[in-house]
């Protein structure tokens, strides 16, 4: 299981904002999986089966919360440049909406393939490709906007 910890973190991230509500839907994730192991068809779709278990819960949890309007507090890290950029490309994803956040998430950072992430969300392999055309383009477009955000208060500094 610790090998799936990461992607399901980042498939729960992709859905989800608080960092509380992560780690619940990922703990739940765990626990109905331990509970359902004995529904996984093909032992090499685990992975696929597990994120879709994930994705329910976390879909469960938001629809326990509807109505309720999470404040972020974020703490003033040290900055890096290294941390300067994984913070732009998390906060250009965060910028998406959720079907680009998820499909990009599914497929770049949890290494599913196209078929796994079709399978997953129930849509057929070219409406995934299609996706993640789209998704990549709005990615790049808010990540350049960001950027340009960034030089021009660097400028006027």
């Amino acid at each position: 299981m610790r090998e799936y910890e990461m992607p399901m973190y980042r498939t729960a991230k992709a859905i989800l904002h608080r960092e509380d509500d992560v780690e619940d839907a990922v703990q739940e994730a765990v626990c109905r999986a331990f509970y359902k192991i004995g529904d996984v068809r093909k032992p090499r779709s685990f992975k696929a089966w597990l994120m879709r278990v994930v994705i329910n819960c976390c879909f469960d949890l938001l629809r326990d919360q509807r109505g309720i309007v999470p404040l972020e507090l974020l703490p003033e890290p040290a900055f890096t440049a290294e941390y300067d950029t994984a913070l732009d490309v998390r906060e250009s994803l965060a910028a998406l909406g959720e079907n680009d956040r998820l499909i990009l998430t599914l497929y770049y950072l949890n290494d599913l393939s196209v078929r796994d992430v079709a399978k997953l969300l129930g849509i057929s392999e070219g409406a995934v490709k299609q996706r993640l055309v789209h998704g990549r383009k709005r990615f790049k477009d808010a990540y350049e906007a960001r950027e340009q955000e960034g030089r021009a208060v660097s400028y006027e500094e």
